[in-house]
């Protein structure tokens, strides 16, 4: 297989960078599709490579091919990333599924807390705790492809950290509380260097061991934007109302709680990709 071709890729961040097949394949093997099917997809992309052709461009292309040429679940996994960035404008949604993949490695998790600093009041995106390990958690989340988290926000996370942990340890001395910055975009070299000299802990789109990525991928939480055959109007509702997941929307609707957002075709649609991509341990 060809590395490497003369064709040029702009990325979101406006860099230029040869095209690579080997990126691709490494991309969509991630989605679960085996490296015949992912060689075969990157034949068809080459059909409409050109010079300077953008991410987006060959995202859409991909994406397209999937849909109608792959499993439901491989096309869900490799919209991934774009997908959580339609959960926005607003952070609330990401806050929630972050919550929910903490959930399921066993982390009891309260979003949004109100909490008193030594110094000022706090508002904690997350607070999970596992056994005597207690974590401040920021959840920083962007909805600009290429964008990274930079160092103000690991400074503004940590210092928050120190405010309230302080007033934390006092209550619960037995607490070892550690801060967590947890982002869907890549982050700075300054914010990795950063939190090893600090002990941040810090989770990434793909950072460390697959990062936000594989969590997503694993545990089968994937959020309700990736559901192209219902309306945007009525996606906007489900994040309104905290069903930011197919997860949760499944035992909504077993629940009857969105009987006045879906038909019967919506709802039959969304069971059946949701028992492809959600494990049952939600």
């Amino acid at each position: 297989m060809q590395n490497l071709s003369p064709i040029t890729v702009i990325k979101a961040s406006g860099i230029k960078e040869p095209f690579s097949e080997e990126k691709i394949v490494h991309s969509l093997s991630k989605s679960g599709l085996s490296l015949d099917a992912a060689s075969q997809t990157v034949d068809y992309l080459k059909k409409y490579l050109k010079p300077d052709i953008t991410t987006s461009e060959i995202y859409s292309n991909i994406s397209s091919y999937l849909k109608e040429n792959a499993p439901m679940e491989n096309y869900f996994n490799y919209g991934l990333k774009r997908a959580i960035m339609d959960m926005g404008p607003s952070g609330f949604p990401f806050e929630l599924l972050v919550s929910d993949l903490l959930k399921l490695n066993n982390y009891k998790t309260t979003v949004g807390v109100v909490t008193q600093g030594k110094c000022v009041t706090h508002e904690i995106d997350i607070i999970a705790q596992r056994e005597n390990n207690k974590y401040i958690i920021e959840c920083k989340y962007h909805n600009t492809p290429g964008y990274k988290t930079d160092i103000q926000v690991a400074l503004y996370t940590y210092a928050r950290f120190l405010d309230v942990a302080y007033v934390q340890k006092q209550n619960n001395p037995h607490d070892i509380i550690f801060p967590w910055l947890i982002t869907n975009t890549k982050v700075t070299s300054d914010v990795m260097s950063y939190g090893q000299c600090v002990g941040l802990l810090i989770t990434t789109w793909n950072q460390p061991k697959g990062g936000l990525e594989e969590m997503i991928i694993s545990s089968g939480l994937h959020p309700v934007t990736l559901l192209y055959n219902i309306p945007k109007e009525k996606i906007q509702v489900m994040l309104d109302r905290g069903l930011v997941t197919c997860a949760r929307l499944r035992n909504a609707m077993q629940n009857g709680q969105v009987d006045d957002i879906l038909n019967q075709d919506e709802k039959s649609v969304i069971l059946k990709n949701a028992a492809k991509i959600c494990k049952e341990n939600e």
